[in-house]
């Protein structure tokens, strides 16, 4: 399965990563199949705690859904504050919103501490009401959110128009979110961990087969390679349908559109990451080169074929509906593309083992906070990997039952 379609803004400009081809056998203590933006944060993490570490991919690095990525860091789930509250309990919501937070500096540290050029920018976010039920959802939200702690400001349709010179009934802004150029971070994190003589990263390496018995975990590749662990982590996105499923997660399509830049005093009253109640729901945020990038009309993934077919007329609709929004702004596509992504029912990542004897490890079903959620996932597996308990761990177990099925996307 092709996990985009098009051509996505981001891999205009590549880090180059050292090339291993792999040949024989490799032990190490964790294989982690993919390299994306899970793998390699997950893979920071091992390699902190010093464990060795083996990574295989069958693409580049990040050149799966990474790369169609728009890199918005939200510490908000698709989930509202009500929904998690429904369909688990207030803690759980709390302590989701406090982990999203929490990841979201985390990853800042990382990227300075790094020194990465990936496009970090810490951001405020505008979630707008699309029609009245949505301004009295944002409302509702706003008391929600400010009883567990995290303030706020409900703007009113005046307001909107005024600050942002948008025609909205209201809108929830709050901080502390942030956007990146995900691919960018994702090679920055695999070159720094290149320097480390405790991994290893095999490109171009498709595992053919993964056999577990008592002791060790033993993955073989359509080269004839194998790699022998003691667990494996499992980060290939949506393509690890092929080692795991499960019913909580569903296969959907994006369809993104970046603009060619534009003078940046333009661009001031969109800096704010974006987007609305409705569902599915647009998303906007702009580019460190002040491009300004819109996504949206997310459907049930269909084909690799039938997306690309769609790609065009997707891209004409995008283009309309921002001009309704933004007709002095409005643009013709430079760039487009389509990314797959999954969903799960109660919009909350799936991490952990599928049965409790197992040490292969999942990190899947991520929806539109994805790389919140993969930074979330990293200290999870990583506990996991070590034999400690975490606490965190039993919210996004794939034995979870959510009490309703949320509304859908």
């Amino acid at each position: 399965m092709k996990l985009r379609t098009g051509k996505p803004l981001w891999i205009s400009q590549v880090t180059p990563l050292r090339r291993t081809r792999l040949s024989g056998l490799h032990t190490c203590d964790v294989a982690i199949i993919g390299a994306g933006i899970t793998g390699a944060l997950v893979a920071h993490q091992l390699l902190n705690a010093g464990l060795s570490v083996a990574m295989l991919d069958k693409r580049q690095a990040g050149f799966g859904s990474t790369a169609a990525s728009t890199g918005l860091l939200l510490y908000q789930p698709d989930s509202s504050i009500g929904d998690l509250t429904r369909q688990h309990d207030q803690y759980t919501a709390q302590r989701v919103y406090e982990l999203g937070r929490k990841a979201i500096r985390e990853l800042g540290a990382l990227v300075s501490h790094l020194h990465l050029d990936c496009g970090w920018d810490s951001k405020r976010t505008l979630y707008v009401a699309s029609d009245p039920a949505g301004a009295a959802l944002l409302k509702a939200e706003a008391k929600r959110t400010a009883r567990i702690g995290f303030a706020a400001e409900v703007l009113s349709q005046e307001r909107l128009r005024e600050r942002y010179q948008i025609e909205f009934p209201a809108a929830l802004a709050a901080a502390g979110s942030a956007q990146v150029n995900a691919f960018s971070l994702t090679r920055g994190v695999l070159h720094h961990a290149q320097q480390n003589s405790e991994f290893r990263l095999f490109q171009s390496t498709r595992v053919s087969s993964l056999r577990e018995n008592r002791e060790t975990i033993t993955l073989r590749t359509q080269t004839g390679g194998r790699v022998v662990s003691r667990y494996v982590v499992v980060a290939a996105g949506y393509e690890s349908r092929r080692f795991v499923r499960s019913k909580l997660i569903r296969l959907y399509s994006t369809y993104v559109i970046a603009s060619k830049p534009f003078p940046a005093d333009r661009l001031r009253p969109i800096r704010d990451l974006m987007w609305e109640t409705a569902r599915p729901y647009f998303y906007l945020r702009t580019s460190a080169d002040h491009r300004i990038i819109f996504g949206g009309h997310d459907e049930p993934f269909d084909t690799d074929s039938g997306r690309m077919r769609k790609l065009n007329r997707q891209t004409r609709r995008l283009e309309e509906q921002f001009a309704s929004m933004f007709p002095d702004l409005a643009f013709k596509a430079d760039f487009a593309w389509s990314g797959t992504f999954a969903d799960t029912v109660d919009g909350l990542p799936c991490i952990g083992r599928t049965r409790a004897e197992s040490r292969v490890f999942y990190a899947l079903g991520y929806g539109g906070n994805g790389i919140t959620f993969s930074q979330i996932a990293a200290r999870i597996l990583r506990d996991a990997c070590l034999g400690r308990e975490n606490a965190d761990a039993e919210l996004f177990a794939f034995d979870r039952a959510p009490k309703a099925r949320r509304r859908r996307r």
